[in-house]
């Protein structure tokens, strides 16, 4: 007697209209594949920074600064913030735009409120390298002569406004808009996931999974 024909478990090919579903949704999540490598990159810079800023500060006779401290390690939160949100923009996990975009918006706040602070330093009580830097420039500009430290102290207290300023102003332009551009993708990411068919959403979840297979699955079909 024969043995009944085993059924296979292979799964039928995609359909015409299917992969022209499949080819149409793929160039669509494009966009999110240029989001994910920003966030990549913003991850890299932050982290890079973020430990040149904080490393220096607990070195033996480095000089200690509360505030640069802070935003060293704020930068490094922010830098792994940022790696798991390119890990899950790969992975079309609903809301990570929102939660980037958050982490924008603290890290560029944080930087404000320090580059206010240490400006607010200099105005009320001066700088170490305010005095450093009439001590190297005050020969060179006529030492003894009545104005000559007061220009050096004015230059040196410009400079340094400027230097703290600048640091504000990065956290405000390229923070705040890297908080737009997200703000941007979380809504083209919902409307993704509204419009696209769920098998097609599913297939390219499952390839950004660690371990599985980077070529598409084909789902069964009836």
């Amino acid at each position: 007697m024969s043995n009944p024909p085993k059924s296979s478990s292979k799964p039928a090919p995609l359909s015409e209209d299917q992969l022209v579903e499949l080819g149409e949704a793929n160039m669509r999540l494009r966009q999110f594949h240029r989001a994910a490598r920003a966030a990549r990159r913003a991850a890299v810079g932050l982290l890079v920074f973020g430990v040149l800023t904080a490393v220096p500060q607990f070195v033996p006779g480095a000089g200690f600064s509360l505030s640069a401290s802070v935003m060293g390690l704020w930068m490094i939160v922010a830098g792994c913030v940022e790696y798991w949100g390119e890990q899950n923009i790969l992975r079309l996990r609903p809301g990570v735009f929102k939660k980037l975009m958050t982490n924008q918006l603290l890290l560029g706040a944080m930087f404000i409120v320090i580059s206010g602070w240490w400006m607010l330093e200099v105005a009320l009580s001066g700088n170490a390298e305010t005095a450093q830097l009439n001590h190297v420039l005050g020969p060179y500009m006529g030492a003894g002569a009545g104005n000559a430290s007061q220009q050096i102290d004015q230059l040196a207290t410009l400079c340094l406004y400027v230097m703290y300023g600048s640091v504000g102003a990065f956290g405000l332009i390229c923070q705040g808009s890297m908080a737009i551009y997200y703000a941007r993708r979380e809504r083209l990411l919902q409307a993704y996931l509204t419009e696209t068919p769920e098998w097609i959403i599913q297939i390219q979840q499952v390839q950004r999974m660690p371990g599985s297979p980077r070529t598409p699955m084909k789902p069964f079909r009836s």
